[in-house]
């Protein structure tokens, strides 16, 4: 997805020729820790990580005057600042500091982009097939995938999460001790406007996920950070009395963009993950607060235009190819049972009460479909293939909201589920069933009405449905006559 906006242009002028480990190494000196923060002091906390952003930025500049060797990057990140559409320095230190982190990110994106350009590995041998293929130049070693983990991590503490409104993702100050000292010490009053730094922070990291490599480092620990600011900045009302901070800020295009932006890092990343991303943000009922000493710690409901916005969005999820296994997949997996089962596969899978949720999720018609009859017809097959997973802890979860999510959709309606899950699953006994209405001249020797493999199945998924339902009429009911 091509990032438009604050994302700064390739660079044109100046020959790129600096390495990675001179763009890593910028990097790290930006995180050196700073003098100790072990007082009790929370003040003392904050004057230690202010002085500490000041102290790292003073180093790189002085770095880039002193030492010939980092002209080159200096240029880069020089001629990548002039391009920048956003304000680099402020008052509140914070910012600078996350300004000259996003550019330095900038800076190894475009070098791993010239390496791979410049890079033309030399012709396999045939007579050496077992020589591994040349490595990739923009391959980042597990060392250097660690210090650009934690440079994210500063950029999304610094430059996402403070920005998110009560109610948008998970407080700062309710994720770490350090996420409450950083929430303490940015200045939402100086400028840039929080909604313009939370926009250049979504926009440079989504410019920064076009990099395959760097995409996958991204979203794997940060989709649902990111998710949130876009979802703030592409939906949140701005008809306010007075004008809220959006519409002060944003323009309707940037506001368009990160409406685009968000509806394709959905479809980009692993569903499941978006599944889970999107029912965090979505939240639940407000719980209420009963100890007094706790009310501050007790985390705003999402706002209304976001729940309602993820329902929509948790309903496309649904309706896309094996949607069904991705909100399974993107619950169960949430809950500690992992891609493979995990540790408390056995504890999630006894848990129907998780299992009577999807179920009610799945039998919820969404507004986008059709009509229920379309609905029953696109999910109900995807409902049947729960049941023949082969893992055996998957496979015990699977089936158990299989199991019930047949219940919901049959006392839903009858009829369709009848059509479409009832019809299907016993088709193959039906078939066995009247051969005696087949008249003998249609009859072919040695004709195969059903398979081995299709009976078997049949009757296996009748036992795992009769087992759990007892054989309850309700399900068989709409069968008779």
């Amino acid at each position: 997805m091509a990032a438009s906006g604050p994302a700064a242009a390739a660079p044109s002028g100046v020959l790129v020729t600096c390495g990675l480990e001179q763009v890593l190494e910028a990097l790290k000196l930006l995180l050196s820790p700073g003098g100790s923060g072990s007082s009790s002091l929370q003040n003392r906390k904050h004057d230690v990580l202010l002085q500490t952003l000041q102290s790292n930025l003073s180093a790189l500049e002085a770095k880039f005057l002193k030492d010939a060797q980092w002209k080159r990057l200096k240029a880069l990140r020089d001629e990548l600042a002039d391009k920048a559409k956003w304000p680099q320095s402020s008052e509140d230190i914070t910012w600078s500091f996350t300004s000259q982190t996003l550019l330095l990110l900038l800076c190894l994106k475009e070098v791993m982009a010239r390496l791979v350009a410049d890079f033309n590995p030399g012709k396999p041998n045939p007579r050496t097939p077992e020589a591994a293929p040349a490595l990739s130049p923009d391959t980042l070693s597990v060392s250097q995938q660690k210090t650009f983990q934690s440079v994210l991590q500063f950029v999304v503490t610094l430059g996402v999460c403070p920005y998110l409104i009560p109610g948008v993702g998970v407080p700062l100050r309710d994720r770490t001790e350090f996420g409450a000292v950083v929430q303490d010490v940015v200045r939402l009053e100086a400028a840039p406007h929080a909604t313009r730094r939370l926009y250049i922070c979504c926009r440079v990291l989504l410019d920064l996920a076009q990099h395959a490599s760097l995409g996958s480092l991204i979203f794997c620990r940060h989709f649902g950070d990111i998710a949130a600011g876009l979802c703030q900045l592409g939906f949140c009302p701005t008809k306010r009395k007075p004008p809220g901070p959006v519409e002060e800020v944003l323009t309707e295009e940037e506001r368009t963009l990160s409406r685009r932006a968000l509806r394709d890092i959905l479809d980009q990343v692993y569903q499941p993950l978006a599944v889970r991303e999107l029912l965090t943000l979505q939240g639940g009922p407000p719980q209420p607060c009963t100890d007094v000493k706790t009310q501050l710690r007790c985390r705003a409901q999402a706002p209304a235009w976001l729940r309602r916005l993820c329902g929509q969005l948790l309903s496309e999820r649904l309706m896309r190819p094996n949607g069904v296994q991705a909100v399974v997949r993107g619950i169960l997996e949430g809950a500690g049972a992992g891609a493979a089962g995990g540790s408390d596969a056995e504890a999630t899978a006894a848990d129907w009460r998780k299992c009577d949720l999807i179920a009610k999720i799945l039998a919820s018609c969404p507004q986008q479909s059709l009509s229920p009859e379309s609905y029953y017809k696109d999910i109900c097959p995807q409902v049947l293939d729960l049941f023949h997973l082969q893992d055996k802890l998957t496979a015990r979860q699977f089936q158990r909201v299989a199991t019930t999510t047949f219940i919901t959709l049959s006392r839903e309606r009858p009829e369709l589920a009848a059509k479409y899950l009832l019809q299907p699953m016993l088709a193959p006994l039906q078939r066995c069933l009247s051969t005696a209405e087949i008249p003998e001249s249609d009859m072919v020797p040695g004709a195969i009405l059903v398979t081995e493999e299709e009976l078997s199945r049949c009757v296996e998924d009748v036992f795992k449905e009769m087992r759990k339902t007892s054989g309850k009429r309700e399900l068989i009911q709409p069968l008779d006559g």
